[in-house]
């Protein structure tokens, strides 16, 4: 389904904050940032997922749809290479080592596919994530996340990596403690060993 909206100006002028949509945000200038651009009931988990993760080392961001039930969430949605609202773009520039989260809709398969532009980081999430037991699909073309403007290579190196998550691997994690701990562990416990030494 195409966007409502091409761009957060747009969406603005459409859409009530506080009633339709609500912005996130903690520890904003953070050398590693982890976002969740379609939060809340957009893309259902991700949001808690981003929050697991960045934990209180890491800077926060999620846009999350906060419509009343029955009204479509899915409106919300601006795809990551058009996405331009204010506040995520000022901590973009801090931002050494970006993670994006994202839920596919896939419901029935546990999985998840890696992209961005930061190919070393990618691949060392790829090994830490199949360690630890979770499984990694190839990456489609519509979820590479290639382009330059894509929010995770918006950081200050240009590069940055997203991750998309299965339905039914962001339920588990939801509902299922120690898968939790163990895929917030292993992306955590990279991130901590491999970056935050150096910021």
């Amino acid at each position: 389904m195409p966007d409502s909206y091409s761009n957060f100006q747009e969406l603005q002028l459409n859409e009530l904050e506080g009633q339709d949509y609500q912005i996130r945000v903690k520890g904003i200038g953070h050398s590693v940032l982890i976002i969740a651009p379609h939060g809340g009931k957009i893309e259902p988990f991700t949001s808690q997922i981003a929050q697991w993760i960045a934990g209180e080392e890491f800077a926060w961001y999620s846009f999350e749809g906060i419509k009343e039930e029955g009204k479509d969430n899915r409106l919300l949605h601006i795809t990551s290479h058009k996405y331009d609202e204010p506040t995520l773009l000022q901590a973009l520039k801090q931002a050494k080592v970006v993670l994006t989260i994202h839920g596919l809709k896939d419901s029935s398969e546990e999985f998840l596919m890696i992209g961005g532009l930061d190919s070393e980081l990618g691949q060392k999430l790829e090994r830490t994530l199949q360690q630890s037991s979770f499984k990694i699909k190839s990456c489609e073309q519509k979820y590479r996340g290639i382009r330059a403007t894509n929010i995770c290579n918006r950081g200050c190196t240009g590069k940055g990596v997203q991750l998309e998550i299965s339905y039914a691997l962001r339920k588990r994690i939801i509902e299922d403690t120690e898968c939790r701990n163990r895929f917030v562990d292993s992306i955590r416990s990279l991130l901590l060993a491999q970056i935050s030494p150096r910021n």
